[in-house]
């Protein structure tokens, strides 16, 4: 059997992608089952630079020791909840234990240890060993949706009002996510949106019912978010990239809203005045011609992959040498065939992570100018 070498992991497991969901709910406390390094790692080493926080405050290992890894996790996790308690962390919080690689190795499934210890405390089995972090940020979404939410809905509610719009997938661990989100919240105000929720990122376990209310659902990455906006059952729609994309993405928004016509399009017009003019001057300069003899390269979540490469490639004419996506396809370079096509020959601009930036450095690619879009990497 053909062994398949991996070099320079670039996503993260369900672990870590249900973590950094989860973790935006304030009034939540996650326990992972996990030696303290693989907490250290995510609640305190990354989360520092995705997201500028120190740590991540409601989440706690239950520090895994070697006796635990024969004997099982159940005293571990009934140490850590006990003092959780005794410091009042749990105070006014719903508690979600975590499964994680370690503890799935030794089957460590506390479902039943939590239902006599709190019944309103649940557990969810990332699946760690087996699933990437985009896996996991779908099926927690829906774990929240469906154990939070769900069950305190009315069945076939309509929506509160006909021009509100959720927009989901904001998370921690997500790059831009930030600028991403404003970005949107300002084209939804444009066409008559009145926003509901962000969620997970400034959601919470208290107001996951309030998914319901709207009547558009906005997914802000292709990666993940579109399990939950189809079992919410509204419409929803992707949020664009590139001019094209955006132009159809405010006139179908705009349709669902109910905003008359009239209005979308002075805001189209307007956008193109404002926001798109340095492109237009640029694109309709006597620096034309570079558009066309300049060539780079992509690596970076599927959202990013596909918009970077409509909005530079189809619309400013750039060459698109090739690129890789996340989660990758399987007609994409991965790593080691990303390594050597740019010591082979480096585009002018690489779009890429810490990874694809050492690559350039071992290549000696200097003329290369390498701009992050993705993580890993300090931004």
């Amino acid at each position: 059997m053909a062994i398949n070498l991996i070099r320079d992991i670039s996503d993260s497991s369900s672990y870590w992608g249900a973590s950094w969901v989860f973790g935006c709910f304030p009034d939540i406390h996650i326990v992972c089952d996990a030696p303290i390094g693989c907490y250290n790692l995510l609640g305190m080493a990354i989360t520092d630079y995705t997201d500028a926080l120190p740590h991540m405050e409601n989440l706690t290992p239950t520090s895994i020791r070697e006796e635990d890894v024969i004997t099982g996790t159940t005293k571990a996790l009934q140490r850590t909840i006990g003092d959780l308690r005794a410091l009042g962390t749990l105070d006014g919080k719903r508690l979600l234990v975590i499964s994680t690689a370690e503890s799935e190795m030794i089957s460590a499934d506390h479902t039943q240890l939590l239902a006599q210890l709190d019944p309103q405390a649940r557990f969810f089995w990332s699946q760690s060993l087996d699933q990437d972090e985009w896996l996991g940020r779908d099926r927690a979404l829906l774990f929240a949706w469906e154990e939070y939410g769900k069950p305190f809905v009315t069945p076939n509610a309509p929506p509160k009002s006909p021009n509100l719009v959720n927009i989901i997938g904001p998370s921690l661990g997500c790059f831009n996510a930030p600028a991403d989100l404003h970005e949107v919240k300002r084209l939804l105000a444009g066409v008559g949106g009145e926003l509901n929720l962000v969620y997970p990122y400034t959601g919470s376990i208290a107001n996951t019912p309030q998914l319901a209310d709207a009547a558009v659902n906005v997914v802000l990455y292709h990666e993940f978010g579109e399990p939950l906006a189809q079992a919410l059952g509204r419409p929803y729609l992707f949020a664009p990239f590139g001019v094209f994309g955006t132009t159809a993405f405010l006139r179908e928004l705009g349709a669902l809203l109910g905003t008359p016509s009239e209005q979308v399009e002075a805001f189209i017009r307007a956008e193109k005045q404002t926001t798109l003019q340095p492109v237009w001057d640029l694109w309709r300069g006597p620096q034309s011609d570079w558009f066309a003899t300049v060539d780079c390269a992509v690596v970076a979540g599927r959202s990013y992959v596909e918009g970077l490469k409509q909005f530079l490639g189809e619309e400013l004419g750039m060459k698109i040498a090739w690129s890789s996506g996340r989660p990758r396809r399987a007609d994409e370079p991965d790593n080691i065939e990303i390594r050597r096509r740019l010591h082979a020959k480096a585009p002018a601009f690489v779009f890429g992570s810490i990874n694809e930036k050492i690559y350039l450095a071992e290549a000696n690619a200097r003329a290369t100018h390498f701009i992050p879009v993705t993580f890993p990497g300090p931004v």
